[in-house]
């Protein structure tokens, strides 16, 4: 790629081998670009572009994907799921605010992906604790925007598949259960699409 290019943020295209922590910053850097696409004016949108950063996005969630899980010819390495968990909940980060913000601007396949990815997380623990637990009680709002995707059907399974994962975790459903939003699930379980209100009845169970 020539360097006079211009493109605002070309550099998140290049192509190389990343630990896990540089893929989870790679994720994230993209996911902010997405959002700071989707909040522009429409006008300005570039087709190309756009298609370009739902490949990099894909291809990065997938990278996610196969580090914690492994792939067709290795397991998960420990120490790489541990580095990469750590960069996810690290801090002032917001890759898990990112990723439930953009999915609905992402495809099918890699919606799904994600929905992997953040129920392994779920479970990650380091040095004997699961950090998603503490992530979740200081950014009690993520249940919030989760809750409320019941109001959008494109992305209702998918949030809350993550919902009840989350939920998992003691503070999680405690918060769920005193919010103002559980009073909405009986109002979602007779939504006319079954698939939905079937999935929000497993939630409220």
């Amino acid at each position: 790629m020539g360097s006079g290019t211009g493109r605002r943020g070309w550099w998140l295209f290049r192509s190389k081998v990343r630990c896990p922590e540089e893929v989870v910053r790679h994720s994230r850097d993209l996911l902010s670009c997405v959002l700071e696409d989707r909040e522009a004016c429409s006008n300005n949108h570039d087709p190309k572009r756009e298609q370009k950063l739902t490949a990099d996005v894909r291809k990065s969630i997938r990278e996610m994907k196969c580090i914690l899980y492994g792939n067709g010819d290795a397991e998960p390495v420990t120490e790489a799921c541990t580095n990469l968990t750590k960069e996810f909940f690290k801090e002032n980060t917001n890759t898990l605010r990112l990723l439930i913000v953009c999915l609905p601007y992402l495809d099918l396949e890699t919606q799904k992906d994600v929905t992997q990815v953040i129920a392994n997380l779920q479970r990650q623990k380091i040095d004997s604790m699961i950090i998603a637990s503490d992530y979740l009680e200081a950014n009690k709002d993520i249940l919030d925007i989760l809750m409320s995707g019941y109001d959008n059907m494109e992305i209702a399974i998918h949030y809350s598949t993550i919902l009840r994962d989350c939920i998992r975790h003691q503070v999680a459903a405690r918060y769920v259960l005193d919010s103002e939003h559980m009073k909405k699930f009986f109002d979602y379980i007779q939504l006319p699409d079954f698939n939905v209100a079937s999935d929000a009845f497993r939630t409220f169970k």
